[in-house]
């Protein structure tokens, strides 16, 4: 099983979501609280092991309700998605793959082990 593992700086707040690997599958958005990181990972641990995939690097995607994982590709050319709870935005993002297989097995990864426990309690 993997973990949530919270960082503060200056009295902000962000997860990693790490798998058993011990590689990081997203990291959050920056939140103002430590009460609403906490928020933001129950929502990821209560929607994202059947959050739909909207892919929006192949023509004619159609748009997919939340939760979900959003596919981007940068100019690069590599792969990232952004994970939707629900309608109101994203609040954490993968690292980019050359290889959107690689990003497609992040996700898997996210959805077996999105209810993870956190690592630590942040004071």
């Amino acid at each position: 099983m993997g973990q949530y593992v919270v960082n503060e700086n200056d009295g902000k707040y962000l997860f990693n979501l790490c798998g058993s690997n011990g590689h990081v599958i997203a990291t959050s958005m920056v939140f103002a609280s430590k009460e609403d990181c906490l928020t933001g990972i129950d929502q990821i641990r209560k929607t994202a092991a059947d959050a739909a995939i909207e892919d929006t690097t192949v023509d004619g995607t159609m748009h997919v309700p939340a939760p979900k994982y959003r596919i981007f590709q940068t100019l690069s050319g590599n792969y990232f998605f952004r994970f939707y709870p629900d309608d109101g935005g994203d609040i954490a993002q993968s690292h980019s793959y050359p290889l959107k297989d690689s990003l497609l097995r992040r996700i898997d990864r996210m959805r077996e082990e999105g209810d993870s426990s956190l690592s630590h309690d942040v004071e």
